[in-house]
Order: C-alpha cells, then sequence, then structure tokens
C-alpha cells in the first residue's frame, strides 16, 4: 500500500510552501531590505581587522560592521544546518567517495571549507549570493537576479544529469 506522505502522491504539496515563501520574501524587502548573506563573511573579517592597529580598508568601512540582520540570517542557517543533521535518523550517504582515503572526516572538511570559499568568493565576485540574487533579485524582476538564477538552474541541472549519469 502506497503513503499519502510520499511525494509522488503529493505532486502539488510545493504550491502552498512557495506561496508562503514568496509573501516571506515579499514582507522581508518592504519591512526591512532585500535579503543576501554573503556580506556578512567579509564583515565579519573586517571586524577581525579593525582589531590590527593603524589598518583601514575602504571596503569594509564601506560594508559596515557585523552585528546586523544578515549576521542573524547567517547564525540560523548555519545552527539549522546543524540541528538538521543531528535530529536526521537517516545516515547521510551523500559524501561517502570510491577512495577510502577521502572518506575521512579531515578530508571531507577541507573540501567542505573550499568549496565554501570558492562559493563565497564567487558570490562577491558577481556581486551578491544566490540568496541576493535569486531570491530578492527574482522577486523583484532584477535582470541580474534573473540571469544568475537561470543560469544557476542551468548549471544545477547539468551537473544533476552529468553526476546521474555517472552512477
Amino acid at each position: 500500500m502506497s503513503s499519502p506522505l510520499k511525494p509522488e502522491n503529493r505532486p502539488h504539496a510545493w504550491i502552498p510552501l512557495g506561496i508562503l515563501f514568496g509573501l516571506l520574501s515579499t514582507a522581508s524587502i518592504a519591512l526591512f531590505a532585500p535579503i543576501g548573506v554573503s556580506t556578512t563573511y567579509p564583515r565579519a573579517v573586517g571586524e577581525l581587522i579593525r582589531l590590527v592597529p593603524g589598518y583601514s580598508s575602504p571596503y569594509l568601512t564601506q560594508i559596515g560592521g557585523l552585528f546586523r540582520a544578515e549576521t542573524m540570517l547567517v547564525a540560523g542557517l548555519l545552527i539549522g544546518g546543524f540541528l538538521a543533521h543531528r535530529l536526521s535518523r537517516k545516515p547521510s550517504t551523500a559524501y561517502e567517495t570510491p577512495h577510502p582515503q577521502e572518506r575521512t572526516p579531515a578530508w571531507r572538511y577541507l573540501n567542505a571549507f573550499l568549496g565554501g570559499f570558492l562559493l563565497l568568493f564567487g558570490a562577491r565576485l558577481a556581486g551578491g549570493c544566490t540568496s541576493g540574487h535569486v531570491i530578492s533579485g527574482i522577486s523583484q524582476l532584477s535582470l541580474s537576479g534573473l540571469i544568475f538564477g537561470a543560469g544557476v538552474f542551468a548549471t544545477g541541472i547539468t551537473t544533476a544529469k552529468l553526476l546521474a549519469r555517472r552512477n
């Protein structure tokens, strides 16, 4: 017997969540500002650099201090990801590789750090992160957000197809 909770039995279950997300995004932009998290990381570096006597950076001065709403969003993302991992009862095999030496936690942490660094570098180079360009940008019908979103989805679909073919 098929469970009613399986995704194939609820093909349109994403619709109310999409509507709720759109309303929350609109409220966030109207009441606060467009959301984005990638600037939080240079702000954190800026706070550390401000401790160095005599050092100053115009860019770090321009982006402001660390304690802003975006910082709380980043903290929530980190805490939420950690809790989701810890509360999940299903062990993940997504990070396993065919090479035994690459299965060590140190190797995975190094790969995660390097991947995150490259992602953040690219986000700052593009003038914003995925949340800034896709979520806030597309909801405001920004041309850069629409182009970035199309690029993200095209790359994601292509990568998923290549990985599926490999497996």
